[in-house]
């Protein structure tokens, strides 16, 4: 993701993250050895999953400039990065 992140953030691509770990302390001790570039924010009663009707953990949803949600995918698979990143071009073309 920070990789990802680097690559379009000139372009207005944000990347936020939402941690929905019920022990903030875990979250705290992984954001500070990985210090992702981007944002993270903390949701330990899963609101935000509800509000999204998020599937699976993790899940990502590309939402254009407009906050429609234009593509989504359930769970992580490190085969299908060049996908998501196909998406993101494609959304910044439109």
């Amino acid at each position: 993701m920070s990789k990802i992140y680097d690559r379009y953030k000139s372009k207005g691509f944000e990347i936020v993250a939402i941690n929905l770990d019920k022990n903030k302390d875990l979250a705290d001790n992984f954001l500070f050895e990985f210090s992702p570039p981007f944002i993270v924010a903390f949701d330990p009663e899963g609101k935000t999953a509800e509000a999204f009707g998020v599937p699976a953990m993790p899940s990502s949803f590309i939402i254009n400039q407009e906050g429609t949600i234009i593509h989504s995918h359930a769970g992580f698979d490190p085969h299908k990065t060049d996908v998501v990143e196909k998406e993101i071009q494609e959304a910044f073309s439109r």
